[in-house]
């Protein structure tokens, strides 16, 4: 048994210097102690010398450890344990007990070492409570949870995806997610697809594939996943979470169902219309030829002529519409001088019974601009709109064209002299919006304007012809991009290839936001070459492709799972700078 110093004085100088609390006890009585035990209860020493140390004693530890306190009291079975004291102010402070039978002063004694670690409880309380926390909200997430290991294996699920499943969680567990797929496919299997781009420290995120539950149904969810933990360099755990889209895939099916059969109806019904209104003007030319006509059956003749070519060119402008959404024609080098000409001839022939006179300085050559084969369109629905609201039956326009932005753009005005757009139309004119808004055009056309303005990177809009007077006649403006030569390298050749298989589950995203992105940057989806390598034609093995999609422009590549964040950044950099060598 440990012997403590004669001296009384050496002794509490030596427990002084500790700084964990040092108890003396002769059973249940404090003989001795040092300042830090009295610092962590908050009494004097004075005050506790010859106190019970059962007072000390929080009232319920003194139940829960009855046992353990006697037995120390006794002096037996002395084992290291926690309880909890409570101070002078009353608080509650949880304390680690070291005892050991020592002689002191030539008696029996227990020295206890007392440390406080009323800290350390409350941070493990506070960490048990997080994970709790974690656990409940794990559980009760709306989305179905799943942690693998690095090598694909499932170690934890969540309510949600034995929901989603309809397997028990001691059935997925063990499994891998590839085990679920409604059909493994024979080269590409888009679960360790994903697995091997989280593993390359990427986040991959709404990729859609089919599994197949329990009870035998399919459904479409859409993943996502990310490494949770890492081990060295290398991920250890994986998070992967899945989302039941099998509904809106339903209904995204329905919308191209009813989209292609009125595509369909529409194409049909437009054909069907313009034979019968070019049978019709055929009729009523033959009788308008008719020498005995009255004056009011010819005005009644023309008036009747006029709306059918009306509603043709409405028939013809939503065929416009229609192809420039399915088919955008290339963009290329255009000269706007033969657009102009047919826009105002095809606008002219429509109002036979009126004279438009134009003042230009739009000659052959003189603006290029980067354009397309519906050019001419916004031409003829500009004029076409001032000749059918200006009353004269003389109808002036003036259009002017002319270079902006350091010749980046060019300018094109047409001022009439017509009734004008009240400023708070002028922004509606050029959309049908459907909420039945009475707009100055009924038909299409601005539409068509806006339209191809738009996807050539221009902008179109209206504004008085006499500033502050809408009722004076309107001015036209429409922004094209001026054709530098540069724009030839990511026009009229493909830049960009893409290499794709049928089982690659991130071809498809990608494809379609790189599409989503050129139409962002008014360019044709013609840059991009698509290469099918399923396809033994293409003449390039799978295997020397680092992974699928691969997507080169000039000697920048993008392989696997690319974010739209990085597919913006590096194909934006890769085109201008494409652009940018061509300058230099």
């Amino acid at each position: 048994m440990p012997k403590t110093p004669d001296s009384p004085d050496l002794f509490q100088r030596l427990l002084d210097v500790l700084h964990d609390g040092i108890v003396v006890l002769d059973g249940e009585d404090i003989i001795e102690l040092n300042s830090a035990f009295a610092e962590i209860v908050g009494y004097t020493k004075e005050a506790l010398l010859d106190s019970r140390f059962e007072d000390l004693i929080d009232p319920l530890s003194r139940r829960t450890d009855r046992k353990t306190l006697d037995s120390l009291y006794a002096g037996k079975s002395l084992a290291r344990f926690t309880t909890r004291l409570r101070s002078k102010d009353g608080d509650v402070v949880h304390a680690d007990m070291r005892p050991v039978a020592v002689q002191y002063q030539g008696s029996d004694a227990v020295l206890l070492t007392v440390r406080d670690i009323t800290r350390e409880v409350s941070l493990e309380t506070a960490v048990t409570q997080l994970e709790n926390r974690f656990a409940s909200l794990y559980d009760m997430s709306p989305v179905a949870y799943f942690t693998l290991n690095r090598n694909g294996t499932v170690e934890q699920v969540n309510q949600e995806a034995e929901s989603l499943l309809g397997y028990d969680a001691s059935e997925v567990i063990g499994k891998t997610l590839s085990d679920f797929l409604a059909q493994r496919p024979q080269t590409y299997d888009p679960a360790d697809q994903v697995l091997k781009e989280v593993l390359r420290g990427k986040e991959v995120s709404g990729i859609e594939v089919q599994l197949k539950r329990k009870d035998g149904r399919l459904i479409w969810v859409s993943l996502s996943s990310r490494a949770l933990t890492y081990s060295g360099e290398k991920p250890s755990e994986i998070g992967l979470t899945a989302f039941d889209v099998t509904r809106r895939r339903a209904a995204e099916a329905r919308v191209r169902e009813e989209k292609d059969r009125a595509d369909l109806y529409l194409g049909i019904m437009t054909s069907d219309l313009n034979r019968v209104n070019q049978s019709s003007l055929y009729s009523l030319e033959l009788l308008s030829g008719t020498a005995d006509l009255s004056e009011e059956h010819r005005r009644i003749l023309q008036e009747t002529s006029w709306n059918i070519r009306r509603a043709a060119r409405m028939i013809a402008n939503m065929r416009t519409l229609i192809y420039l959404r399915d088919s955008p024609p290339p963009q290329k080098q255009t000269n706007l001088y033969p657009h102009f000409e047919r826009g105002r001839r095809e606008a002219s022939r429509d109002f036979a019974q009126k004279t438009l006179t134009i003042k230009t300085n739009i000659r052959d050559g003189a603006f290029m601009v980067r354009g397309h084969a519906f050019l001419w369109s916004v031409f003829f629905n500009i004029l076409h709109n001032a000749l059918m609201y200006d009353t004269d039956e003389e109808v002036a326009v003036e259009v002017k064209a002319s270079f902006a932005d350091k010749r980046k753009k060019v300018r094109i005005e047409f001022i009439d002299h017509g009734p004008g757009i009240p400023d708070a139309m002028k922004e509606r004119v050029f959309r049908r919006s459907g909420s039945g808004d009475k707009t100055i055009e009924s038909g299409l056309g601005l539409t068509v304007v806006s339209t191809i303005v738009s996807a050539l990177g221009g902008r179109v809009w209206v504004e008085d012809r006499v500033a502050g007077r809408s009722s004076e006649g309107c001015k036209f403006v429409v922004e094209l991009l001026a054709w530098m030569d540069e724009m030839e390298a990511v026009t009229e050749e493909a830049v960009i290839d893409f290499y794709k298989s049928e089982d690659c589950v991130f071809c498809g995203p990608t494809l379609e936001a790189l599409y989503l992105l050129l139409d962002e940057m008014s360019l044709s989806h013609t840059i991009v070459r698509i290469i099918d390598v399923d396809d033994p034609a293409s003449g390039v093995p799978v295997d020397e492709l680092p992974a699928l999609p691969t997507i080169r422009i000039r000697n920048t590549e993008l392989a696997g799972y690319v974010s739209e964040d990085d597919l913006r950044t590096v194909v934006m950099g890769a085109l201008l700078g494409l652009v940018g060598t061509q300058d230099t």
